[in-house]
């Protein structure tokens, strides 16, 4: 409701061609610049933005000199715009100076955005089916165009609007999906599909949702005709065939199951996700109770307030700030129903490893329910996306060690009701300028404070036993949580000292931590050389070498390595600097160390351990992962080789993953520290020569895990590298991988010339049974590209190669690849000896994954041919075959097929079962594909089942 004296009957239109309305009048905007700050202030609808932001978003680099009173014109002209009354000096209603910025104060009945975002979460929230598709109806009706339509913009102001253009989108296929499943008609629906699939020619999740609306109305002929030109667009422009999600929508139409209702079935909608990432809290929380009362009373309106409440709490190292920030969020959560996101950022970390917004945008997005495949590469677009997913929810996200306001700055939600917890060393004043946050600086805690910290982890007996000596811990320990901390644990774990004995040694240890030197002589640095000076030879010199693992936690066989010791005395090791809190065992067989911990481990190594022996130790380290990450892979993919097996050197530990359940989970913990490894060692000469090769290791899990984007970077780094050294072998191999990489994020083209120049420089090397593996990528890549006469005459010529090496592995995926080609060209009857021929050379060397493989390319033939039974028989062995291998993925997407061919053959029990104990691999591993096998059972809440044995 407007306030008294406020101008009425304003309204602004962003939902299309940019338009601004005044008293039933349109408004001439002005220039196309001054056209290009409404929309990007009326994109934040009412979310202050500062001027530095503004600036760089209409002119990006390149911005004048006179930007910043450019700005100011262009704000004097739209706020008389918009109220001619106004005068001089005077706020304004609409648009509104903040500290350091500017923002529209709009609401639904003054912005047509904000009007479709309520309208959506009024039909999230409603109660039947047919308000929500009232409301959802009414959102869409307010579309015109693509957002601020015709308006030229820079690349960052652009992606601001993309991802409200997919807000969109993803509104009308979610509406499709209610309706749907409410069996109430899509026919409203078609003009909102109709105009969805023209903005987004290429999305098939939308052009499936329009076959499914034509289809319901009896329109079968323009479904299949919506399919027929989709099909065309995507081979003519991009090479590729549609999805599964297209294909199987084409398919159902074509059965006509119209006895049942509407002939097919929507793909079932991802479920809302409501995540709950905090950390536990912590049961030894103490104090801070003003402190707390404050921050809490900033979230108590936070869902009424026209902008995202922002907390930050900063304050030295040490000082409890993440407790602080981790208690608040328990205490405030169910205030904010729709979940609550953290993340590390790691902004000091001693290595300097900061998170990039970008890496941490992806993990959200990913616990929000995008999946990697789906996920915009750059930040500006994971940013919008992010933001879009967040408006009209109320949501609480906690960003922990924030190193600066720019590493913060995308990870802020974009609409009011969501609120944000921040912790920092630094004074992130910019935040309280440009996004009015709300700032409290941490201190040590007080005395009394202090004392019941003792109190709670050493017991009231104990601590009023010795009141002297316990006010002169406080003292010595600066009052800081972090030092009281260890000094209790210390006192834990040696219970025949009195803490008189504790003070003693405290005292008499001076030295002091750079960050924290002050007047008095109990700063941290002196409380962890007090401990350090009681550890055991072993246990210090393990504890300075651990500060050259980058990763934010590390196991016991990479800190075995580093200090050259066997698993059983790092173990030892370990346990004690666990005991006196140096480290934390937060999973089993896992540790990790407070930054202010690591960073005085870092001083330590460079005061007392001599250049050599800290490279011997590093050298160590990379051997490590080098044999670790080589034995994950082959657990992923047996009986292929990326390089040749590398040597366990001395003193070094691998971690041994059995079977592809535990190599998956190997990787996935440890993918942080290897990147950050490689990183590391690129600069290092006795060390760079490893770089690709830790690369190769870790591509089945880039490819498994679809993150594609990382693997593109990591090769890229690793061609740089092995550019620089002139290894050949390296630059032929890292080439192969690129191709890979891009492969998968459909960059054929690039693909095809880093092929091209494998092939090369194989051929330069004589590594003739490399270029027959070269051939088998030419032909996967060409088969994308649906060039299948092409494809086949490189999977020939990779057959003749392997052949005249006596490569009988190379052999049998020679046979196998001409024989796919062959099926896809639906040759499916002279593919079939072909596939049998590659499954016996594969059975003769025990190659138990090759066999599974051509059973299942076999059941695709035996399909295509119309042999129902034994396509069944061959996706049943295809399925055997990967369980005893423990190769979930392909034995995930072996019982999908399965139960496709069951239900084609009229056993739908058969297939249901299939389809079930699929959900079970797919749940277990939080594998994607869930959601389709779900769309097949026509329960979104599916049970799964265990598979037999499991």
């Amino acid at each position: 409701m407007s306030e008294p004296g406020a101008p009425v009957g304003v309204r602004f239109e962003l939902l299309g061609p940019l338009r601004a309305w005044r008293g039933g009048h349109e408004l001439a905007i002005g220039s196309p610049a001054q056209n290009l700050l409404l929309a990007v202030l009326l994109a934040r609808a009412g979310q202050p933005t500062g001027v530095d932001e503004l600036v760089g978003l209409l002119w990006e680099d390149q911005p004048p000199a006179s930007a910043v009173n450019v700005i100011q014109r262009y704000v004097g002209a739209l706020r008389r715009l918009v109220e001619p009354d106004l005068t001089a000096r005077s706020p304004g209603h609409w648009l509104v100076r903040h500290p350091g910025g500017y923002g529209l104060q709009v609401d639904a009945a003054s912005s047509d955005l904000v009007e479709f975002r309520t309208r959506v979460l009024r039909a999230r929230r409603a109660e039947n089916a047919d308000d929500a598709l009232a409301e959802f109806n009414a959102a869409l009706a307010l579309w015109r165009g693509p957002c601020a339509a015709g308006l030229m913009m820079p690349g960052r102001a652009r992606a601001l609007l993309v991802g409200i253009d997919q807000e969109g989108l993803a509104t009308v296929v979610e509406a499709a999906d209610v309706a749907h499943a409410a069996g109430r008609p899509l026919q409203p629906l078609l003009l909102h599909l109709e105009r969805a699939v023209k903005a987004d020619p290429f999305n098939e999740t939308v052009h499936a949702r329009l076959m499914l609306a034509l289809d319901s109305v009896g329109r079968r002929a323009a479904a299949l005709e919506v399919y027929r030109e989709i099909r065309m667009r995507l081979v003519d422009e991009l090479g590729v065939e549609p999805g599964a999600e297209l294909t199987r929508m084409q398919h159902d139409v074509l059965a006509q199951r119209s006895e049942e209702g509407p002939a097919v079935r929507a793909p079932q909608a991802r479920p809302v996700v409501r995540p709950a990432q905090l950390p536990p809290d912590l049961p030894t929380f103490t104090g801070r109770r003003d402190q707390l009362t404050r921050l809490a009373g900033l979230f108590d309106c936070a869902a009424e307030r026209r902008r995202v409440t922002v907390a930050v709490i900063d304050g030295l190292a040490g000082t409890g700030k993440t407790s602080l920030a981790i208690h608040l969020a328990h205490q405030v959560a169910d205030r904010f129903p729709d979940g609550q996101l953290y993340v590390n950022m790691r902004g000091f970390d001693p290595t300097g490893a900061a998170v990039d917004p970008a890496d941490a945008l992806r993990g959200f997005l990913d616990v929000l329910g995008i999946e990697a495949t789906q996920a915009p590469s750059g930040l500006d677009a994971r940013s919008g996306l992010y933001r879009s997913l967040l408006s009209g929810r109320q949501m609480l996200v906690v960003l922990d060690n924030v190193r600066d306001s720019e590493q913060v700055r995308p990870l802020l939600p974009g609409s009011a009701g969501s609120a944000v917890i921040v912790t920092s060393r630094n004074r992130l004043s910019a935040l309280v300028a440009t996004e009015d946050a709300d700032l409290l600086t941490l201190d040590t805690l007080s005395s009394s404070e202090a004392r019941e910290t003792l109190v709670r982890r050493l017991g009231e007996e104990k601590v009023s036993a010795e009141p002297e000596a316990v006010e002169e811990i406080i003292e010595l320990c600066g009052r800081l949580p972090l030092a009281l901390a260890i000094v209790a644990a210390r006192a834990r774990t040696h219970p025949q000292f009195s803490l008189a004995d504790i003070t003693a040694k405290l005292r008499a240890t001076q030295g002091t931590l750079e960050a924290f030197r002050g007047d008095s002589a109990g700063d941290v640095r002196t409380v962890f050389s007090w401990s350090y000076r009681v550890l055991e030879p072993g246990a210090a010199r393990l504890f300075r070498l651990l500060s050259l693992h980058r990763g934010a936690d590390f196991s016991t066989a990479a800190a075995a390595s580093l200090a050259g010791v066997p698993l059983p005395q790092a173990q030892d090791l370990l346990d004690e600097l666990t005991r006196i809190r140096y480290l934390s065992e937060h999973r089993p067989g896992r540790y990790l160390a407070h930054d202010l911990v690591r960073s005085y481990a870092m001083e330590l190594r460079e005061q007392t351990d001599p250049a050599d022996e800290q490279a011997d130790a590093l050298a160590r380290l990379v051997n490590h992962y080098l044999c670790s990450a080589h034995g994950a892979y082959l657990a992923l993919n047996p009986h292929q080789l990326p390089i040749d097996p590398p040597v366990l050197e001395p003193g070094v530990c691998a971690d041994l993953a059995r079977g592809y359940g535990e190599a998956m989970e190997w990787f996935e913990a440890e993918l942080p520290a290897l990147t950050l490894l490689i990183r590391q060692i690129a600069g290092v000469p006795r060390l760079a020569g490893n770089v690709w090769k830790l690369v190769l290791s870790l591509q089945p899990y880039y490819q498994r895990s679809a993150l594609y984007h990382d693997w593109v970077t990591q090769a890229e780094l690793a061609l740089r590298v092995a550019v620089g050294t002139g290894d050949l072998v390296a630059q032929a191999n890292v080439h192969r991988s690129l191709a890979g990489a891009y492969h998968f994020v459909e960059r054929y083209d690039e693909a095809l010339e880093h092929l091209n120049r494998t092939a090369e420089l194989f051929e330069q090397l004589g590594l003739a049974a490399d270029q027959a593996y070269v051939h088998s990528n030419f032909g996967t890549v060409f088969a994308k590209l649906g060039r299948f006469n092409a494809a086949l005459e490189h999977h020939e010529r990779a057959f003749e190669l392997y052949r005249a090496s006596g490569n009988v592995k190379g052999e049998a995926i020679g046979l196998e690849g001409i024989g796919r080609c062959l099926s896809e060209m639906g040759g499916n009857a002279e593919a079939v000896p072909l596939i049998l021929r590659a499954m016996k050379l594969y059975e003769d060397i025990g190659d138990r994954n090759g066999e599974g493989n051509c059973w299942s390319t076999l059941a695709t033939a035996y399909g295509s041919l119309g042999h129902l039974d034994q396509a069944i028989d061959a996706w049943r062995r295809a399925v055997t075959y990967y369980r005893e291998l423990g190769n979930r993925s392909d034995e995930s997407d072996s019982l999908v097929a399965l139960g496709d061919a069951l239900s084609a053959a009229g056993d739908p029990e058969g297939a249901e079962k299939a389809w079930r104990e699929a959900l079970h691999v797919l749940d277990t591993f939080g594998m994607p594909a869930a959601d389709e096998v779900r769309l097949r059972l026509g329960d979104p809440d599916a049970r799964v089942v265990s598979p037999p044995g499991a």
